[in-house]
């Protein structure tokens, strides 16, 4: 059996996923030893209270912020110690009530270094570890799906070819326009959403072209004169939604726009994500320094989704009646 003939490789396909794929990365990697510092600072104190006991409340709502429950608690030694509960909300907590604490005993008799479980202490120890675990989550998702997509397309280049015809088609759905191709199979119409490329621009419509892979499943790489067009998502029997528009070579640039171009289009969906740091700093009650993280991780996800969908970074403008 013959092999297939080999394929030019879609190299501005490529830069385009580790365009989206490096900085989400690097940006993780930052916030990860960002967390791991502060999280080291923050258990320290805890760490120190090696010491337990049964403190008894003196007054709740004081400082800081009216957040502070003052209480007393026996020392190791007998003597009877003092200290200041700080919890992150304020809370009314009647007199005399008591309360299982730790406490460092090597601070102050009178100003005795103490905690308890849910405090704010603990509670931001708690958000620093979700922080951790929520950004080495997104890391390895965005990883994997990034390296299945490359692996799926070597697979595709080894399959088997078929032919069909097919014309390009931009789709508009708001401010999201993205490049697809409508196949006429054997098996009828199909509509693959494809990354941008020369080879794609200068496509006639209804254009003799190759499928490498099963019009039958999810996935195939269409070729056009031996030049691949890197699917950026699953083959479908229905049109996709929003406006259509077939595309003539007409409608194309003299030369492939500029990769300033591609990104300053693929940044419009980046300008959700303060609102999606706002939304996790309220949930999460962790402040101005929640808000930063969400909003730079939020920003990187929503960059690397734009790149790995795939996108139009010049399409033709719409057509008047």
């Amino acid at each position: 059996m013959t092999p297939p003939a080999a394929l030019r490789p879609h190299r501005r396909a490529a830069a385009q996923l580790l365009l989206g794929y490096l900085p989400l990365l690097t940006a993780g990697i930052v916030l990860l030893a960002v967390l791991a510092v502060r999280l080291s600072t923050e258990r320290e104190p805890l760490e120190a209270a090696t010491a337990t006991a049964t403190a008894t409340v003196v007054s709740s709502n004081e400082a800081p912020d009216g957040r502070g429950v003052s209480v007393t608690l026996p020392g190791e030694d007998g003597a009877v110690r003092a200290g200041v509960i700080v919890l992150r909300d304020p809370q009314d907590i009647p007199k005399d009530a008591k309360i299982a604490v730790q406490y460092d005993p090597s601070s102050p008799a009178e100003r005795t270094a103490v905690y308890a479980d849910g405090d704010a202490a603990h509670r931001a120890v708690e958000d620093l570890l979700f922080g951790l675990f929520a950004t080495l989550v997104i890391l390895l998702v965005v990883s994997v799906v990034t390296g299945l997509r490359v692996l799926r397309l070597r697979r595709l280049r080894r399959a088997a070819p078929s032919a069909a015809t097919g014309s390009r088609v931009v789709v508009r759905q708001g401010l999201v326009v993205r490049s697809w191709l409508e196949l006429v199979t054997a098996r009828g119409e199909r509509w693959v959403p494809v990354h941008w490329s020369p080879e794609l621009a200068a496509l006639e419509p209804d254009s003799s072209l190759e499928l490498r892979g099963d019009v039958g499943r999810r996935w195939v790489l269409p070729v056009v004169d031996g030049a691949e067009l890197w699917p950026s998502g699953r083959l479908r029997s229905r049109p996709p939604r929003g406006e259509r528009s077939v595309v003539v070579p007409e409608d194309a640039p003299d030369r492939p726009p500029s990769w300033a171009r591609q990104v300053r289009s693929d940044l419009v969906v980046v300008f959700a994500a303060p609102v999606l740091g706002l939304l996790w700093a309220y949930l999460d009650g962790s402040g101005v320094a929640g808000f930063l993280g969400a909003t730079v991780l939020s920003a990187g996800v929503l960059f690397w989704l734009t790149q790995l969908l795939g996108s139009d970074p010049l399409p033709p403008p719409r057509r008047r009646d």
